[in-house]
């Protein structure tokens, strides 16, 4: 504040405390202005659209991360190290066309995997992976989808279609936790970006062989049932 005499005032001699136009007029605006950015009237649909939009694929990415983070899975072996340990060394094929992924041999001795030098390493890991799942489904390991004796046994009896239905399912489920808990983080990050949707496709995995295996189940037992009553009721003469 500061003193400027009144030329127009009775009290000559006097002074009289005011303030500068100019600084009173941009103390005004400047309260006015504050007033209009927190007025929520003032909220335009432009602002509106401004707000973050809901990804799928964000979400999907943010959840896996928080889980790698969670558990501390920082792997100590990479997937090809965990196939050199499990018997089957990886061997990297060149000069092969662009979109074959490899195979993996049979024989008793040697047993290795053989991946394509030129895919993407994350495409290269999820191949390991894969037949990693491959074989420890062939030697019979309990997984997350195959867990009970019973579901091994309707496996065991299914239809051929619907065998390797469920063998896909399985092995593909495998795979996917072979990739969350063994491969790199630059793989792992590679592998959801380059189709995040995969990661919600396999969720229910378990849940859907365990539906196809339980009617089987209960047609089998229906039909040994019906099988009693037969033999009961029309007994051979």
């Amino acid at each position: 504040m500061m003193l400027w005499p009144r030329k127009s005032s009775k009290m000559k001699g006097h002074a009289v405390c005011c303030a500068p136009w100019n600084r009173s007029r941009m103390m005004i605006s400047q309260r006015l202005s504050n007033r209009r950015n927190c007025s929520p009237k003032n909220i335009t649909p432009k602002n509106m659209n401004n707000k973050p939009k809901f990804s799928i694929r964000g979400t999907a990415h943010k959840a896996i991360v928080a889980i790698r983070v969670k558990l501390n899975l920082k792997p100590q072996y990479t997937l090809p190290e965990i196939a050199q340990k499990g018997g089957m060394p990886v061997e990297y094929l060149e000069n092969v066309p662009a979109n074959y992924e490899g195979f993996m041999d049979w024989n008793d001795e040697p047993r290795f995997i053989a991946v394509n030098r030129d895919l993407p390493a994350h495409d290269r890991a999820l191949f390991i992976a894969r037949q990693l799942a491959l074989r420890a489904q062939q030697r019979r390991f309990n997984s997350l989808v195959l867990d009970r004796p019973w579901k091994w046994e309707m496996f065991d009896a299914a239809p051929a279609k619907l065998k390797s239905k469920i063998s896909q399912l399985d092995i593909e489920y495998r795979a996917h936790w072979l990739m969350l808990f063994w491969s790199t983080g630059d793989e792992f990050r590679a592998f959801i970006r380059a189709k995040p949707t995969r990661i919600w496709s396999q969720t229910f995995n378990d849940s859907i062989v365990s539906y196809h295996l339980s009617m089987l189940r209960a047609k089998l037992w229906i039909g040994k049932f019906c099988h009693k009553i037969a033999t009961v009721a029309f007994p051979a003469s």
